[in-house]
Order: C-alpha cells, then sequence, then structure tokens
C-alpha cells in the first residue's frame, strides 16, 4: 500500500505540470466530496423513481411549484452567507458558524413573511394544501438553511471527510422517510410535510455534532461577514428569482402535468452538474492563496479542459438517456428529448473557475454586473420562447444562457475593472 500510495502521489505531482493544479490536494478532497455527492445522487435518484412511480403526475407538479415558490422567497434573505461563511473561516474565525446560524435567522425574515402571506392568500381562495405549504415553509426554512451552514464551516477548515459524513446523513435520512410516505400515501400535504421537517430535523442535528466537534473558545468576529454576503446576496436576487421562475411559469401558463415532464427533464442533468459544485468547493479555498493575477494566466486553461470533459459526459448522456428513462422512469418518456437537449448545459461547468475567481478576489463590481446580466437575459428569454416554443423555449434559454454566462465570466477575469478592488 505504501508502494502504490507513492507511485500515485508521484504520477499526480508528475500531471501538475500538464494541468498546472495541485493534483494532490484535488484528489485527495474531491475523493470525499465526490463521496457525498455520489450519495446525495443516488438519494434523489431513488426518491425520484418513487415519485415518477408512486406519485401522480399532477401531485408531483404541484409539489414542484411549492418548492420552486419556497426557493424564490429565499433569494430575499442572506445567500451569500454559506460563500462568506467559507472564507471567513479559511481566514480563521471560527465563531463564524453561530453568528452565521443567528445572522441568517435575522435576515431571513422576508421568507417568514412571505410564507405567512401565501399561506393566508391561499387560505382565503379555499387552497388549503398550498396554504398549509406556504407556512410551514416559512417556519421551518429559515432554521434549515441557518443549520445547513455546517458544510461552509467544515469546508473552511478543509474538513472534507468529516464534511462527507455529515452531508451523507443529510441527504440519506429526508430521501428515506420521503419514498417511505411515498409508500404509504399520495397526500401532497403529508409528502410536503416529511420534506421539511425532516429536512429541518436532520440539519439542525447535524449543526449540534459541528459545533462539539470544533469546541473552540475564539470570540473574535469577521468584521468583514456581514458586508460580504450582504453584497453577495444582493446579487443573488435576480439569479435566484431566474432559477426557478421557469418552474412558476410552466405552471400557471401550462398546469402541473407539463411542469413534471419538464422537471424530470432536466433533473437528471442537474445531478450530474453537482460537479460543478464539488470543483467550486475545491478551488475556492485554493483561489484565494493565489493572486488575481496568477488566475488570469491559469483559468482559461483550465476552462478549456472542463470543456472537453463536459462534452464527453454530454455525449454518453445522449446516448444512455433513451434507455434509462425506459428503465426508471416509464411514466416520463415525453421528457427524453427534452433532457438530452438540455445535456448541453454541462458545457458551463468551464465557466466555473472564472466566478470562483472574481468571488475568491472580491471583485465586486464585476460580479454585480455578471449576476444581472445573465438573469435579466434568462428572463427575457423565458417571456419571449415560452409562448412560441413551449418546453423546448426554456430548455434552449437555459443553454443560451449559460454558455452567455461562461464568455461574460472569461471577459471579467481577462479584463477587470482597472478601480475594482480586491480588498
Amino acid at each position: 500500500m505504501r508502494l502504490f500510495r507513492n507511485k500515485t502521489y508521484n504520477l499526480l505531482r508528475s500531471s501538475e505540470r500538464f494541468t498546472k493544479t495541485d493534483m494532490v490536494y484535488l484528489t485527495k478532497g474531491g475523493f470525499w466530496l465526490t463521496l457525498a455527492h455520489g450519495v446525495a445522487m443516488f438519494a434523489g435518484f431513488f426518491m425520484s423513481i418513487a415519485f415518477a412511480n408512486l406519485f401522480p403526475k399532477e401531485s408531483f407538479g404541484n409539489y414542484k411549484f411549492i418548492l420552486s415558490v419556497v426557493a424564490i422567497l429565499g433569494a430575499f434573505s442572506l445567500t451569500g452567507l454559506s460563500t462568506s461563511v467559507i472564507q471567513s473561516v479559511a481566514r480563521g474565525f471560527d465563531s463564524s458558524l453561530r453568528r452565521g446560524f443567528r445572522l441568517n435567522l435575522k435576515w431571513s425574515v422576508g421568507i417568514f413573511l412571505g410564507g405567512l402571506f401565501l399561506g393566508a392568500y391561499y387560505y382565503l381562495n379555499d387552497n388549503l394544501i398550498l396554504s398549509f405549504s406556504f407556512l410551514l415553509a416559512g417556519i421551518l426554512t429559515p432554521i434549515t438553511t441557518g443549520a445547513n451552514l455546517y458544510s461552509s464551516y467544515l469546508l473552511g477548515k478543509k474538513d472534507f471527510r468529516r464534511n462527507s459524513l455529515f452531508s451523507t446523513i443529510r441527504n440519506i435520512v429526508p430521501a428515506a422517510a420521503i419514498i417511505f410516505a411515498l409508500f404509504l400515501t399520495e397526500n401532497l400535504p403529508i409528502i410536503i410535510g416529511v420534506y421539511f421537517l425532516a429536512g429541518t430535523l436532520v440539519s439542525l442535528f447535524i449543526y449540534r455534532m459541528t459545533l462539539r466537534a470544533y469546541p473552540t473558545a475564539d470570540k473574535a468576529e469577521d468584521p468583514e461577514l456581514l458586508s460580504y454576503s450582504g453584497h453577495l446576496s444582493a446579487m443573488d436576487v435576480i439569479g435566484r428569482v431566474a432559477s426557478f421562475l421557469d418552474k412558476i411559469l410552466i405552471f400557471h401558463y401550462l398546469g402541473a402535468v407539463p411542469l413534471a415532464i419538464y422537471a424530470f427533464a432536466i433533473a437528471p442533468i442537474e445531478q450530474l452538474q453537482g460537479g460543478k459544485k464539488i470543483l467550486s468547493t475545491l478551488i475556492q479555498p485554493k483561489i484565494n492563496e493565489r493572486s488575481f493575477e496568477e488566475l488570469q494566466k491559469s483559468a482559461p486553461r483550465k476552462a478549456i479542459l472542463l470543456t472537453i470533459y463536459a462534452l464527453l459526459l454530454a455525449g454518453v448522456y445522449v446516448l444512455l438517456a433513451p434507455y434509462f428513462y425506459k428503465l426508471f422512469y416509464p411514466e416520463y418518456l415525453d421528457s427524453v428529448f427534452y433532457s438530452q437537449i438540455y445535456s448541453l448545459t454541462l458545457l458551463a461547468v468551464s465557466g466555473t473557475v472564472f466566478n470562483e475567481a472574481l468571488i475568491a478576489h472580491k471583485k465586486k463590481k464585476e460580479l454585480y454586473i455578471y449576476r444581472t446580466i445573465i438573469p435579466v437575459v434568462q428572463v427575457i428569454l423565458f417571456f419571449i420562447l415560452l409562448p412560441i416554443y413551449g418546453l423546448m423555449g426554456l430548455i434552449i434559454t437555459h443553454i443560451v444562457v449559460r454558455c452567455l454566462s461562461t464568455v461574460i465570466g472569461y471577459y471579467f477575469v481577462r479584463f477587470p475593472f482597472k478601480t475594482a478592488s480586491s480588498s
């Protein structure tokens, strides 16, 4: 084993001449993050099989509509807090987890009031299912998102192993609870209740476990934690709304069943997109250690390598998709063609290195423009292409917007504003 480890280590170090990347760090951290993502992917996969075969299409469409509205409500909170906590902890501010939890609750009042308003609205319109769902979400979502900052804390500590273990629990337990509930009932309020309650309880448990694993007497608070997370959150509002607006538009203009078809078309690709999240998580601590000038030279090369990888992955998926759907989602064969076209969005993984470079060096001006142009274009295309091409219009929009995102990210990394400060 020692010989094998030494040979592997030497091989990885040798490959760095070509990749220009710390391959030992990438492999070690990537193993644990990939393991966690693999577990999450399989948990989501088995849950999707249960929904596809045990839950009516119309009920599933309503389920996705509820989650999309709740996600949009979440846009009006400190969505940038997770990224800010990673950076804060990496700089030695160990108190950022507790403080982040408190800040999240304080700044999630919009979610609570939004859930309360929607609950009252649908109650007055005699839709008790949606009323109950939004009231429950408004109460529990702020607690869940605050507790989930455990992951940002562990990533800032580069404790990928513990984060992988905790994230495995975080994904398996709620998924198992929902699958069990689907075997017992088709009642939408019960499924919604299980989704939010299981997620909240498990997240709180892991949050407490993280605090016990890292007891600290450090009371120093990061003076930039709130301000920078506030900037990131402000940048993210339009993007978060745009990310879930497509599902709400489908629900209102086409109905619950088309929304279910669309959701199953994009779901497998979104699971594969998890590789982009793993990459972001791994490179963020490393990027913080490098100058922006270094990243301007190395980022384009890494983006090209990621594009080649994404093309291969998309090609394999297009070939396997028809068999995959026939085997696991026989009720959703209408989703196959949409899913094959949607696989082109995998190419956007190449833009990850540009986005993370701008975040790590706090290029606020560039980030504001970058995170405003993309969602605005996306929303405009939604309203233009949905009436003309239906679901395919939304698929085309996602492909165009994600490619545009990579191009703009590259431009801002190569040609940042001269007045932008990295402090």
